[in-house]
């Protein structure tokens, strides 16, 4: 069972602790270049334990959105390397490295892709700031470094479990760039979560109707990755309206665009659907200052 709570109402900064149930809140739902509603980046909280999937380039200011700021959150993990999901980064290490000069943060990541997100990503702004024993400095000087186990055991496989306190996350591989990418073995590193074996969403995805099939059997809500048009390395709307009725019918969407309001700028008369997600089938767009808990 869950119910969807309105939070911050009245001005109160987000508790980063509950009584024991679930909470996810998107800090932000849109999309990479979204103005409106931030960037699809999601908090997860647990009792006293918590995760932030992604801290996009507006990651922290969203988390001001809420009364809270990058020192306070402790755990992230980050599904890949484009600038609305991990541009925050280097704000959180140098951050928590200089100015406050407290414990590290964790990072849930694994190691191939850790590897990457350094070199290819956030060095270039962090590892030359000082020289640590005369080398540069590296990821895990800024972030604790937590590596999930694979599903089953086996290395080969595209699933990976790890958990914090209560929260146990399923990390899943994505299709999700280059788009010329016809299998998940030819694309970048990128991933989905599912929580608790309760709440599952996508991550950035090319659409893939066989993942949220998968993962149908077993969630309790979904929330899919979801643009406004068609092409390109995002699922579109046009897109899931294919997916069963059974489907959509436990599935927000979120990761759209400035527009997800006007449907009659990216919704044809032709299409088959009306842009309203409700009226189509689905449970609705993902919203911003709203908590999904789970009892």
């Amino acid at each position: 069972m869950y119910s969807v709570t309105e939070i911050c109402k009245s001005g109160e900064p987000l508790s980063l602790k509950t009584d024991g149930h679930l909470r996810v809140v998107f800090i932000g739902t849109g999309s990479a270049f979204a103005k409106r509603r931030r960037q699809s980046n999601i908090l997860i909280i647990q009792g006293d334990h918590h995760v932030l999937v992604d801290c996009g380039t507006q990651g922290p200011l969203a988390l001001a959105d809420l009364g809270l700021d990058v020192l306070q959150v402790k755990c992230y993990l980050p599904t890949h390397s484009h600038a609305d999901h991990i541009g925050g980064f280097e704000e959180i290490g140098l951050t928590n490295r200089y100015l406050a000069k407290s414990s590290k943060p964790e990072m849930i990541v694994l190691p191939e892709y850790a590897k990457d997100l350094w070199s290819r990503s956030l060095a270039g702004g962090m590892e030359y700031c000082e020289s640590k024993q005369g080398r540069p400095l590296q990821l895990a000087d800024f972030f604790k470094i937590q590596t999930p186990s694979p599903e089953n055991g086996t290395e080969t496989g595209l699933v990976w479990n790890y958990r914090q306190g209560p929260i146990e996350i399923s990390v899943m591989r994505t299709r999700h760039f280059p788009d010329t990418a016809v299998n998940i073995e030819e694309s970048q590193w990128c991933s989905g979560v599912f929580i608790n074996q309760r709440v599952w969403i996508s991550g950035d995805t090319m659409f893939d109707r066989d993942y949220p099939l998968k993962y149908s059997e077993k969630a309790e809500l979904m929330f899919h990755d979801c643009q406004l048009f068609q092409g390109g390395v995002h699922a579109s709307y046009h897109e899931l309206m294919t997916l069963p009725e059974s489907i959509r019918a436990k599935m927000f969407l979120y990761h759209y665009g400035d527009n997800w309001d006007q449907p009659k700028s990216w919704a044809k008369e032709t299409d088959g659907f009306s842009g309203n997600p409700v009226k189509d089938g689905f449970l609705g767009w993902t919203e911003q200052q709203k908590a999904y808990d789970f009892f």
